[in-house]
C-alpha cells in the first residue's frame, strides 16, 4: 500500500475540516510574516509575485475547506 492509498482509506470526521483550516491559517500567517514582508521579496517583483500567488492559492484552499465543512448535526 502506498502513501496515497493509506490516506484515502482514513475516514473523514468533522474535526478534520477545522484542523486543516487551522493548519492553512498557520502557514498563511507564517508566509505573510516571514516571507512576503522579507526585504528581498519586497524588492524583487518576480519573487513577490510568486509568493503572492502561493498565498492566494492557500487562501483559496482555506475557503474551499470551509465551504466543504459538514454542519454538525
Amino acid at each position: 500500500m502506498n502513501l496515497e492509498e493509506s490516506f484515502s482509506q482514513e475516514p473523514i470526521n468533522p474535526g478534520h475540516y477545522l484542523e486543516l483550516m487551522d493548519r492553512l491559517h498557520v502557514v498563511l500567517s507564517t508566509i505573510n510574516d516571514h516571507i512576503f514582508y522579507h526585504p528581498l521579496t519586497m524588492q524583487e517583483a518576480d519573487i513577490a509575485t510568486l509568493v503572492e500567488q502561493a498565498m492566494e492559492k492557500l487562501a483559496d484552499a482555506y475557503q474551499l475547506v470551509g465551504n466543504k465543512e459538514q454542519p454538525n448535526e
